[in-house]
């Protein structure tokens, strides 16, 4: 384990030098993204405990069989891919939250939140739609990982059920079956190659600012920790979005009167 890397480590709990114990222990300390499972013919319910306190990720007795054997390290492996999946997650988010925190510069906050999101779910690309009220129409700022055929499909408008959407404020996923019945161009998203489509809403108090929605091309699913997390970001982005629009706004007014007034500082 020092000198290379293992998803998982197989220990008995008696060993003739050392006890397996001290092995769960050592593992947990020095390689946290190594599981363990440990397997035993003294089966004891104080001995499990022990086990799994030390970081074991599971406690099989002997005899077993190779079919639990099979299905206790797929159980096992699932857990150190979603631990690690979750430091990743994480990482991810805190390096996204500082920098579109850190910026006022509209386009460089719309080009993280895309980037940004993507890389939160590992998806395969992303488009960022602005709500134009009066024109009850989602406008695309920003795209990442999308054909110029599919980006200038046509204008997606706010329908009711869209609208809906935006006011509950929770992440829709959409799958292939439901293309034709849900999407406004479903013959344009199979052409893409896209089989499932997430929706998250911006959104500042009652205020929704428009949508994130993520392409996949290969079936997927999110738990209830990876759409907390896309929420949690998108409160986010949707302050430092309305915030970076305001900062435009305010420009925008000053250069007008600079215009007006040529000698006002």
């Amino acid at each position: 384990l020092s000198k290379e890397s293992y998803d998982l480590v197989l220990t008995d709990l008696m060993m003739p030098d050392d006890s397996g114990m001290k092995a769960v222990e050592a593992v947990a300390r020095d390689h946290p993204f190594c599981g363990v499972l440990m397997f035993t013919g003294y089966a004891t319910v104080e001995s499990a405990v022990e086990s799994m306190k030390l970081g074991a990720l599971d406690y099989l007795p002997k005899p077993f069989t190779p079919d639990e054997l099979v299905a206790a390290v797929e159980k096992s492996l699932q857990q150190v891919r979603k631990a690690r999946r979750d430091k990743d997650i994480e990482e991810t988010f805190s390096e996204a939250e500082r920098a579109i925190n850190a910026s006022l510069d509209l386009k460089e906050i719309l080009q993280l939140i895309s980037t940004s999101m993507v890389k939160l779910v590992k998806m395969r690309g992303s488009a960022l739609l602005l709500y134009n009220k009066k024109a009850q129409a989602l406008d695309l700022v920003q795209s990442r990982g999308l054909s110029k055929d599919y980006l200038e499909k046509g204008v997606l408008a706010v329908s009711d059920t869209l609208d809906e959407f935006l006011e509950a404020g929770e992440p829709v996923l959409i799958e292939e079956s439901e293309f034709d019945e849900r999407l406004q161009y479903p013959e344009e998203a199979r052409k893409e190659g896209i089989v499932a489509i997430l929706s998250i809403p911006l959104k500042v108090k009652d205020a929704a600012l428009g949508v994130v929605r993520l392409y996949s091309g290969d079936r997927k699913s999110f738990d209830n920790g990876e759409l907390d997390i896309l929420k949690k970001f998108a409160e986010q982005a949707a302050r430092a979005l309305e915030n970076a629009m305001s900062y435009e706004q305010v420009r925008s007014d000053v250069e007008g009167l600079k215009k007006h007034f040529p000698g006002a500082q």
